[in-house]
């Protein structure tokens, strides 16, 4: 199945950032795929391209490949257009880093610090990145979603209650 009206928008697109790769996903779903020095960039491009709002910045965990892929969901509410556009950044919490674009998108600024306290990733000129958000434990470098948090060692060091969490009980309530 093809859908001209989304074919034509990617090629658009793509012709002004000949660097990334795009396609159509399904009607009304694009995916791009984006170097992650060139993000902001392509977001420029996205918001000539009347994508003027962000839904959403997600991020999924690689640990194999040493990488965090980071999503930004735009939406053309003109066409009722939904993209996706990725990009990967090292795992390495000293080079999880990515420039803010909350000057682009200033709802950017939740979406990115939530990614910051569950995943690590840092947002330079982002300057709320170092208040308290979400997590407010005070012990820094835990990231519980990464793939290699220890989630049952951190609820019995944080909640003290052993007993619900014996490692020789086959299910946890947590």
């Amino acid at each position: 199945m093809t859908w001209e009206v989304g074919e034509n928008l990617v090629k658009s697109i793509l012709e002004k950032a000949p660097y990334a790769e795009g396609k159509v996903r399904r009607e009304r779903r694009l995916e791009f795929k984006v170097p992650a020095e060139r993000i902001r960039e392509f977001l420029m491009i996205m918001k000539e391209h009347n994508f003027p709002l962000m839904l959403q910045i997600t991020a999924v965990d690689w640990p194999k490949e040493g990488e965090i892929e980071l999503v930004y969901h735009l939406m053309n509410i003109e066409l009722g257009t939904h993209a996706m556009v990725k990009t990967r950044i090292p795992r390495d919490l000293d080079k999880a880093k990515m420039p803010t674009v909350r000057d682009l998108y200033p709802a950017a600024e939740t979406y990115e610090r939530d990614v910051h306290d569950f995943f690590g990733v840092y947002f330079e000129g982002n300057e709320k990145m170092e208040m308290p958000w979400i997590l407010d434990d005070p012990e820094q470098g835990l990231y519980p979603h990464r793939k290699d948090f220890d989630m049952l060692g951190y609820v019995k060091k944080k909640y003290k209650i052993l007993d619900r969490f014996d490692e020789n009980k086959d299910r946890y309530v947590i």
